[in-house]
């Protein structure tokens, strides 16, 4: 391996030494073109540079694909046996809006197994860059990504072949996040679910900045007695997490949470086994978005509180917006005056319109509408919950409900 792996990304050496730890990514799309996003990110497109990797399995390592050797010889390749769908996965030194990914095959006069790169999927993250198929093999092709994540994942859907990687290079531009020299700060939860409600122990109970442990006066969330059951939640901006601290219920019932496992995009932060608490700390120093808290027993729990320590990541914007709530909104009596648009929505999307019309206020409803008007509010505001339908063209958001607005202010 170069001297280069070996090296640490010295800008950001915190991130290095968090991010190492990283194995499995969380993905963002960013919907917009690449030039802008990287003149957004004040960078230019370059190489980004891989901290460790794994394979399916192992005829020569997978380090042999990241060493910039570029030696098409079988024995200074990545090669896995021959098998069933087999992979390669490797982790960058950091999360990077990934551009393209460039992969080199096996010199063709070495190939002696069916090669797993004719019907090959490349992702990064939980996205799909590319699903590449044909009858004859390559042996240099590069494949566009346009996605922030930390892990790339070469995939074959072939049921036998030998997987066999030279060298996979990725371009890009390294992110940032939000607050890294400062303590870590709380994120937010943009959506939950549970593998099952007791009563009224809805997953939003755990998230609601309440850590009163006493169910009967405020609702925790609470599963029934069932195989292994769990609670998920999923960041509002995939983060940096360093700790997260879960409050117990104390009026009963804790020892539901004496043995679980606690992950974040499929990485164990804690496999915890022991004493009933009221609240405990776990470290956890993973990149990613999806976060769970699953149980080893057959039996109900509840969690009174789940609170989420991290940086997330800064999302480049070149917009200007204030968030104001979520409004109702009438059939007959119009709150914003001026429908814009209709067509896959997102907030960028409708703030670009309503900005480039002159209007001071825009709102999004339904997950498709785009509203905009000079005033807004007249028939008040109501609970954030109302404001739940993700938008169309970019679900990590929300644009309203069935007539509630999302309401913004342009700035």
């Amino acid at each position: 391996m170069s001297s280069r792996m070996s090296q640490p990304w010295v800008s950001h050496l915190l991130l290095t030494v968090l991010l190492l730890l990283c194995r499995y990514a969380s993905a963002v799309k960013l919907h917009k073109p690449r030039s802008e996003v990287l003149s957004l990110l004040g960078e230019q497109e370059g190489r980004l540079y891989f901290g460790n990797c794994e394979q399916s399995s192992e005829q020569s390592p997978c380090v042999f694909a990241i060493d910039e050797s570029y030696n098409q010889e079988p024995t200074q390749c990545a090669v896995t046996s021959l098998e069933g769908k087999p992979w390669w996965m490797g982790v960058l030194e950091t999360p990077a809006y990934i551009t393209k990914i460039t992969l080199l095959n096996i010199d063709q006069l070495y190939r002696s197994h069916p090669d797993a790169l004719r019907a090959v999927t490349i992702m990064a993250g939980d996205d799909v860059c590319f699903r590449y198929e044909s009858d004859e093999s390559f042996v240099k092709r590069s494949f566009p990504c346009d996605t922030v994540a930390d892990q790339i994942v070469i995939r074959s859907r072939m049921d036998s072949a030998a997987l066999t990687l030279c060298d996979v290079t990725v371009y890009g531009a390294p992110i940032r996040f939000r607050g890294v020299v400062d303590d870590a700060g709380p994120l937010r939860v943009q959506s939950c679910q549970q593998s099952s409600v007791s009563g009224n122990g809805y997953c939003e109970n755990a998230f609601d900045g309440d850590a009163n442990s006493n169910h009967n006066a405020r609702p925790c969330a609470v599963t029934i007695d069932e195989a292994n059951p769990w609670l998920e939640a999923k960041l509002e901006i995939p983060s940096l997490v360093t700790e997260i601290k879960i409050f117990n219920r104390a009026d009963c019932c804790g020892d539901g949470l004496n043995q679980f496992l606690l992950t974040l995009d499929n990485q164990v932060c804690a496999d915890y086994e022991g004493a009933t608490f009221e609240s405990k700390s776990f470290s956890c120093l993973y990149f990613g978005s999806r976060l769970r808290i699953k149980s080893q027993q057959n039996r109900a729990i509840s969690v009174c509180e789940m609170q989420v320590l991290g940086y997330p990541m800064e999302l480049p914007q070149d917009v200007k917006f204030k968030a104001l709530g979520c409004y109702k909104d009438n059939h007959k009596d119009r709150d914003l005056g001026q429908l814009t648009s209709s067509i896959l929505m997102s907030h960028e999307k409708c703030y670009s319109i309503c900005k480039r019309l002159g209007l001071k206020y825009f709102g999004v409803q339904g997950g498709a509408h785009c509203w905009g008007g000079s005033t807004y509010g007249k028939h008040g505001k109501v609970d954030e919950k109302k404001c739940s339908i993700p938008c169309e063209d970019n679900e990590r958001q929300r644009c309203g409900g069935s007539i509630f607005n999302n309401i913004f202010e342009v700035l």
